[in-house]
């Protein structure tokens, strides 16, 4: 059984740690200073034309309805795990896989860390994308955004809706 309160002054310094303590939880769920909220449509499909990857798996295509972020992309992939790395809990038919990815706009280029799942039985994505180097507005781009959605039935090409934040982008291109 909890004690009674047995003054109003005991309340009230409750309640105003709880304001406090309110506000700033509310502040650390915000955007952080220099960051955007970021959101766009992707599509890509599996290409040969460019493709360096190891395992021979690329796709090229585009971000669209993204603001800064609407251009053109090139995903190459570095590696691949079948069951996710996890063949005791995971069906064969679900692959991770991690690689890069170049976005290329007329603000510059994003150059992504890609890190993400296949569904293959269901046919749907989700993928991880860190920036690891940029140029022009770019330059200095940091933080994460996501990408997920479906796929054709034979896995060779994506659709789906960009979300998340990205930081330290020049989206002006005055330099700050």
């Amino acid at each position: 059984m909890l004690p009674k309160l047995k003054s109003a002054g005991f309340a009230a310094v409750v309640l105003a740690v709880g304001v406090v303590g309110s506000v700033g939880l509310a502040r650390n769920v915000q955007a952080h200073d220099g960051c955007h909220r970021v959101r766009g449509h992707y599509t890509a499909t599996q290409t040969t034309s460019g493709c360096t990857s190891p395992t021979g798996i690329c796709f090229s295509g585009s971000i669209s309805h993204g603001g800064i972020l609407s251009s053109t992309s090139m995903f190459i992939e570095l590696d691949q795990a079948p069951s996710a790395g996890m063949p005791l809990t995971e069906p064969g038919t679900t692959v991770s896989y991690s690689g890069t990815v170049t976005l290329t706009n007329h603000a510059g280029q994003l150059v992504l860390r890609d890190l993400g799942v296949i569904d293959g039985a269901r046919v749907s994505f989700t993928e991880m994308e860190r920036p690891v180097g940029g140029t022009g507005a770019f330059a200095s781009a940091s933080h994460t955004f996501f990408i997920s959605g479906g796929m054709n039935s034979n896995l060779t090409a994506f659709d789906g809706e960009v979300s998340g934040e990205l930081c330290g982008v020049d989206r002006d291109g005055d330099g700050d």
